[in-house]
């Protein structure tokens, strides 16, 4: 009977409780909050808030003021916080590594000697970051079990065909939680050259601008390719020669051109190819013809070498460019006094506490060809 009775409690799984041979394990999880400018894949953006649990991998966009926090939370078998457990914290680039991108020294050197000084004394105060700095609000975990990291963001984006990123990694003994934080401005797209059409290209390493000024652009090339009175010799299309890197952020030698809605583009003349002002080619015209249409787009900055209608800003080594934001504030994300300037005489700038997604979205009239008139009348030379 007895035999009977174990046997069945075996069968039954009485004598050994589930529980005696379970492994206590601990946990640790991870939730990211990050409240800032959010752009989504078409180029539009908001200033928003994100809470993502367990995540891998986020987006920082390029603005100074932009910091989002990484809970980790450390518990045991049960849910509860485990409390006073050390967690270390690291972090290393993960994807634009070379050091023309990630060190001091050799990002420097991208710029004009004048400024290489400023740049370094940028990189020194934080302002001006190759990486995402980082800080911890403990090193150890608290009454809640938990451990705060705030990432700030950085300006090193890149040009390739992945943004910059680098890769968190929180570690509390035999546990890991990782992350991956990205540098972009998502939605920029490629600057196709297409002549036949009215605009192209030239010397470009930065070829991506806002969808809504590439097609701004495109209108106006097709209102120049067709017009029907251009002066002989003079190109049937508008050249860009400056525009933003693939993901934004960092372009050097320019403080500028960091958010896609900056371009460069070539004066007018009686001849292709380069073409400053005080050549014998170069037309005023023309050129004020383009300036005004690109003020009837919405431009908000021209910064030019010839005081023309609609310049905002007369700069003499601006002799072969028309420099044309659709920014509300074109500059960018790092202090300045009136000594820091680039090699084109633009200011440094710190957009910290700002929250309007005009300083970082180009505001475009999309206008049709036809919607668009070039006065070419001598009555300027």
């Amino acid at each position: 009977m007895k035999a009977r009775i174990a046997l069945l409690s075996a069968a039954l799984g009485l004598c050994c409780p589930v529980f005696a041979n379970t492994v206590h394990t601990s946990a640790l999880t991870s939730q990211f909050y990050y409240d800032g400018l959010i752009v989504t894949p078409d180029g539009s953006g908001y200033f928003g808030q994100q809470w993502l649990e367990n995540a891998t991998d986020v987006t920082l966009f390029p603005k100074n003021g932009n910091t989002a926090t990484w809970t980790l939370t450390l518990t045991n078998w049960r849910g509860q916080p485990i409390v006073g457990e050390p967690v270390e914290i690291s972090a290393a680039p993960l994807t634009l590594t070379a050091p023309q991108w990630r060190e001091p020294d050799d990002m420097a050197a991208r710029f004009s000697h004048s400024v290489r000084t400023k740049v370094l004394a940028r990189i020194e105060q934080g302002l001006f970051r190759l990486t995402a700095p980082f800080d911890v609000s403990s090193p150890v975990t608290d009454a809640r079990g938990q451990v705060t990291v705030a990432i700030h963001n950085f300006h090193s984006c890149g040009n390739d065909s992945v943004p910059g990123s680098d890769r968190f990694v929180a570690r509390v003994g035999s546990l890991q939680q990782t992350l991956e934080v990205k540098c972009a401005v998502n939605g920029l797209v490629p600057i196709p050259d297409t002549p036949n059409q009215g605009l192209t290209t030239a010397g470009l390493v930065g070829r991506h601008l806002h969808p809504n000024l590439l097609a701004a652009l495109q209108n106006l090339g097709r209102a120049w390719h067709a017009q029907p009175d251009k002066p002989a010799g003079m190109p049937d299309h508008l050249t860009i020669t400056g525009a933003t890197m693939r993901w934004g952020g960092i372009n050097p030698p320019h403080f500028t051109h960091k958010f896609g809605g900056t371009v460069d583009i070539r004066p007018l003349g009686t001849q292709s190819g380069p073409i400053s002002v005080g050549d014998a080619a170069y037309d005023r015209q023309a050129t004020q013809s383009l300036v005004d249409a690109l003020v009837q787009l919405g431009a908000t900055q021209i910064i030019f070498a010839d005081n023309l209608r609609g310049v905002t800003q007369v700069k003499a080594n601006h002799k072969n460019h028309l420099h044309v934001s659709f920014l509300s504030e074109p500059l960018e994300p790092w202090h300045h006094d009136d000594a820091d300037t680039d090699s084109e005489g633009l200011h440094w700038h710190n957009y910290d506490g700002i929250y309007d997604t005009r300083y970082f979205i180009p505001t475009v009239k999309l206008l049709e060809p036809d919607a668009l008139r070039f006065d070419l009348a001598d009555w300027l030379n």
